[in-house]
């Protein structure tokens, strides 16, 4: 389960929301993330690095886009991953009370964990979307 590898990126590596969410989705279902591929995902520490999207999500969304569909079809007509994203988008939601960092980060930061909580939420919702 991707549950299984959160700590390791989140605390035990120090990684962000977004980062750790997706590295974990990769070793879980080895989707073949490159390290460019996590790079980009670093983008969206800290909600984009501005307490927009919540970066959990956000990994979780890409790992989604890793999983579903080929490099060469364009995103818009990809439908299954845009669906696939959407739902996914729309429990986690409904789950943290919020999509936009600085809305979730207030009910899920603790002191010592940083939101270990939300990521671990976004794992658990993910896990249906890449089986």
């Amino acid at each position: 389960m991707i549950q299984d590898h959160v700590y390791k990126y989140y605390i035990a590596q120090n990684r962000s929301c977004a980062e750790s969410i997706f590295l974990a989705a990769d070793e879980e279902y080895r989707l073949g993330a490159s390290a460019q591929a996590l790079k980009a995902a670093g983008a969206f520490s800290g909600g984009a690095c501005c307490g927009s999207l919540c970066g959990a999500a956000a990994g979780g969304a890409m790992a989604i886009a890793l999983a579903t569909g080929g490099p060469e079809e364009p995103a818009h007509d990809n439908v299954e991953m845009r669906e696939k994203i959407k739902a996914f988008m729309a429990e986690f939601t409904q789950a943290a009370g919020a999509e936009v960092c600085r809305e979730v980060k207030p009910t899920h930061f603790q002191e010592g964990q940083r939101c270990l909580a939300t990521v671990e939420l976004a794992a658990k919702i993910l896990e249906k979307y890449l089986k």
